[in-house]
């Protein structure tokens, strides 16, 4: 069975184009909200109330998806998005952005809950780690770009200019999610069919995403002094398009643990490298280290879910996985913003290696 079909590459734009939307707001909208007059404070509460708004969608699209089918829940996530930025033009005064945030959230939580159980569904078993691998390899892809071009735009036109560009990247989407086809039935799931085998990468996903939540969060802070700190995440989307497809392959042929140990391992090498960054080089280097480290680890993670759940139940399975990757960068963004800043990296170190502990023990001593 190929993997790299039609439908797969029509998916694949709709994904790349959804989360240049999504991307498009990173360094704009702290500004917007300040352009509203909003505090720092306030900036805290709309980025995170984007993100519990997606992290309680989430089950929700899993099950609409598993008993009505991914496209329709895949469309409505990116209608969403063409519309949300729509209404931040007129949104005024941060407690209707608040609101905008909540109804934004929605459309990511069911978008990517559902790109992602058709992706499971169009690869084959044995080629599952690369699939997620080409997924991966998408949103990077934006990640890379997108950001950069929100300034631009910002600067050479507006807020407004910024909304109707990220509208037109999400009606982009729309365009071409309508041209994919179904890969799930529809009907009813067994209730008796279980998630179990999500629980482990799911907790192990979220450990990692504290430190990605502290880097998003805390890296502009803590290195303030270092000329130049945006490379960090330069390199880091660099390496995250370099790694995800091999590193996805080599897990189709060795095992799922092969790569998640060794990820793991260089996820916290790549943090106490950070903590201990005084200069550009140096954070340069763990940004390199922490994308190999995390984009070795999350695909093959999210493989190693799909080979453990039932198909009648995938797409909860995923939404959980999900659920608990936002759940994590809230966590992070929230619990280390209360420690000193030279705390947080050395302590993210640990955090992964509690991470491996917990694999190594689950996965080897059971």
């Amino acid at each position: 069975m190929s993997l790299y079909t039609k439908n797969l590459m029509i998916l694949l734009a709709s994904i790349t184009l959804f989360f240049s939307s999504f991307y498009l707001l990173f360094p704009t909208l702290p500004l917007y909200v300040e352009h509203i007059g909003g505090t720092q404070g306030e900036v805290g509460m709309i980025v995170g109330i984007f993100t519990l708004s997606s992290v309680l969608f989430r089950p929700i699209a899993g099950k609409i998806a598993d008993n009505f089918g991914r496209k329709a829940v895949l469309i409505m996530g990116a209608l969403i998005f063409l519309v949300s930025p729509l209404f931040y033009i007129r949104a005024h005064t941060v407690h209707l952005l608040l609101l905008v945030r909540i109804f934004h959230g929605i459309g990511i939580a069911a978008f990517a809950t559902a790109a992602i159980a058709m992706i499971a569904d169009m690869s084959p078993s044995t080629r599952r780690g690369e699939a997620f691998g080409v997924f991966g390899m998408a949103t990077a892809l934006a990640l890379s770009v997108s950001p950069a071009m929100g300034t631009w735009v910002l600067e050479t036109y507006s807020f407004t200019g910024v909304f109707l560009m990220e509208a037109l990247m999400a009606g982009s989407a729309v365009v071409f999610g309508s041209m994919v086809e179904e890969t799930h039935e529809n009907r009813k799931c067994d209730v008796n069919h279980s998630i179990r085998g999500a629980i482990l990468p799911s907790f192990i996903i979220l450990l990692c995403t504290v430190t990605y939540g502290s880097i998003v969060a805390f890296l502009p802070f803590f290195a303030q002094d270092i000329p130049s700190y945006g490379f960090f995440y330069t390199f880091y989307a660099f390496s995250a398009i370099v790694i995800r497809i091999p590193m996805g392959r080599i897990s189709d042929k060795v095992g799922r643990n092969t790569i998640i140990v060794p990820g793991l391992i260089i996820l916290s090498a790549s943090l106490v490298i950070l903590s201990e960054s005084r200069g550009l080089l140096h954070l340069i280097f763990s940004g390199i280290l922490y994308g190999i480290g995390f984009n070795s680890v999350y695909p093959t993670l999210t493989a190693l879910l799909i080979d453990r759940i039932p198909e009648e139940v995938r797409a909860r399975g995923l939404s959980f996985f999900t659920a608990s990757f936002d759940l994590g960068i809230s966590i992070g963004s929230f619990v280390f913003g209360l420690l000193p800043l030279l705390w947080i990296y050395p302590l993210g170190a640990m955090v992964i290696l509690g991470a491996l502990s917990l694999f190594f023990t689950v996965e080897y001593l059971k």
